[in-house]
């Protein structure tokens, strides 16, 4: 599949943060995993124990500022079509419990063809 460009870039050392600033033992952890097919961007993650949420930032710089595009999603997963051609993209999530936000992912990157 020429198309499915799966620059699956399993982002290895990749650890997420632990949550700052959240009530219990939210944390993300392990690695994350991004997949680029040239219309979109599908970023996924191990789940965090006692997240009721996500969110998921984006930035065109690496390092912010992150804009927020998706508000607690309740999967692991998230699939970004606004994206375009021959573009640089940022990610970084949190973690979300009632109306407590954990700090920011390391950050992963995207690169649409």
């Amino acid at each position: 599949m020429r198309n499915f460009l799966a620059i699956g870039l399993v982002l290895a050392g990749l650890k997420l943060v632990a949550a700052q600033g959240v009530q219990g033992s939210i944390t993300l952890s392990g690695n994350a995993i991004i997949m680029v097919t040239g219309h979109s961007v599908i970023l996924s993650w191990i789940p965090s124990q006692g997240a009721t949420g996500y969110n998921v930032y984006r930035s065109a710089v690496h390092g912010g500022p992150y804009t927020r595009v998706a508000t607690e999603i309740m999967t692991t997963t998230y699939c970004d079509t606004q994206v375009i051609h021959n573009q640089t993209l940022y990610y970084v999530t949190t973690a979300v419990n009632g109306n407590n936000e954990s700090g920011y992912s390391n950050e992963a990157v995207g690169v649409i063809p």
